[in-house]
């Protein structure tokens, strides 16, 4: 990157700066909750700022209510190809009467954007718009081609947004290199993720009155021992490629992932995770269930298969007769993983370290993202973005400084990447 071009984009985003702000704001108070999910929203909120700067785009709505947005710019002669992606739909806001802020107000206090969706992933998504704007400006002077997909529809799954996209649009959306701003840490960046295995498990029994249990199994009572029995899958362990395992035991990306993401994360992000998300039996107390219902969530991280999980769960069950396997509409997925030594891998790092001052860890993320639905497709995704810190929860709120910092790391290392630079060096193991 030359010192100008570097230049004139940091003082874009300075004299920017509140208007960056503002617009989060804006956007933290349209509400995208999903579900129910309707993101129009939000999605006429990022077609006004495009159409305001002179930007074109499409609209690809597969479902009314879940619209996404695709732009595209692009020099004379393209070599590269980079994709900006974010999201606009946000988790519930649940009981508004737990919240001290308004989910809803995007208010700006104590050095934070507070408001539903701010973490995850407004803020991310915001960056993902902003650097597309400066580099745009830009684009002549590479050698590149650039796409920003807005998508609908992350939070339950990405039917109607990314997976939608990379399945009906092709090369005009699949690029060569995808950068996403989800929440990871400013001192991790993401090259791959765990990926959800979700299953309902339904005891049925004859039921009866509860003065009776020698008449009917308790459909309860049964689930408490298959629940207590499922815990045996959190020990499969994941076969990694060598340098991969390499690199996660590497004593600054534990570090990394601890203060990025909490004491322990490290461990998490290499196992198997077991959560009953819910639980539904009985009618009342008196008498003896029938039936109930346990909804699954279990992470896999990459080197475990879906296809090993599903032997390991009907082996479990296959104890209880009483208990049948209900799957979600769509096939399950395995865990996916972009290569650690890739060249955005060292353009983020250096591009943090000139900003920051130091060098994020390559982690595999916890959580799942968009990116899975590139890398299934064979095409490199990282994720750079802010603090986890309260994504879901109440109070939900993101720092301002963290969030402008992501847009500036966001806007320098997708110039790298479009000018065809390369890294200083890639920390990778």
């Amino acid at each position: 990157m030359t010192s100008d071009h570097a230049a004139r984009l940091l003082a874009w985003i300075e004299q920017d700066r509140d208007r960056i702000i503002a617009f989060l704001q804006d956007f933290t108070r349209i509400d995208t909750c999903n579900p129910p999910g309707d993101t129009r929203g939000g999605a006429a909120l990022i077609a006004r700022f495009l159409d305001a700067h002179g930007l074109a785009f499409r609209t690809i709505a597969p479902k009314e209510d879940n619209p996404n947005l695709v732009a595209t710019a692009s020099a004379a002669a393209p070599r590269r190809h980079l994709v900006l992606n974010g999201h606009i739909d946000v988790f519930p806001i649940g009981d508004r009467s737990r919240w001290t802020r308004d989910p809803l107000g995007g208010e700006l206090a104590d050095g934070r954007v507070w408001g539903r969706g701010t973490v995850d992933m407004k803020a991310g998504t915001t960056a993902s718009l902003f650097a597309y704007l400066y580099l745009s400006r830009l684009i002549g002077d590479t050698a590149g081609r650039m796409t920003l997909t807005v998508v609908s529809d992350e939070e339950t799954g990405g039917r109607w947004g990314a997976e939608y996209l990379t399945e009906h649009l092709g090369a005009e959306v699949l690029g060569d290199c995808v950068l996403n701003a989800e929440p990871s840490s400013p001192h991790t960046l993401r090259f791959g993720e765990k990926c959800m295995f979700w299953l309902t498990l339904k005891v049925r029994t004859k039921g009866g009155h509860g003065a009776y249990p020698h008449l009917s199994a308790s459909a309860t009572r049964i689930a408490a021992n298959l629940i207590v029995a499922l815990a045996e899958v959190e020990t499969i362990r994941p076969t990694l490629p060598p340098h991969v395992s390499a690199l996660l035991a590497r004593p600054e990306v534990i570090d990394a992932y601890d203060r990025g993401l909490g004491r322990g994360a490290a461990e998490v992000a290499q196992r198997v995770t077991l959560n009953i998300g819910t639980l539904s039996g009985g009618v009342t107390v008196n008498m003896l269930p029938g039936e109930c219902d346990i909804g699954v969530d279990i992470r896999l991280p990459p080197g475990v298969t879906s296809a090993q999980m599903m032997d390991a769960v009907q082996r479990i069950c296959a104890r209880f007769p009483e208990v049948s396997i209900e799957l979600p509409p769509r096939t399950p997925v395995d865990p996916t993983l972009s290569e650690p030594a890739h060249p955005m891998v060292g353009i983020l790092q250096d591009t943090v370290e000139r900003l920051a001052g130091y060098r994020p860890a390559p982690v595999i993320s916890l959580g799942g993202t968009d990116c899975r639905f590139w890398r299934r497709r064979d095409v490199p995704a990282f994720v750079y973005g802010p603090s986890p810190e309260g994504m879901g929860g109440t109070d939900e709120g993101v720092r301002v400084d963290e969030f402008l910092h992501v847009v500036r790391t966001h806007t320098l290392a997708g110039w790298q990447w479009l000018s065809g630079a390369q890294p200083a060096g890639v920390q990778s193991g």
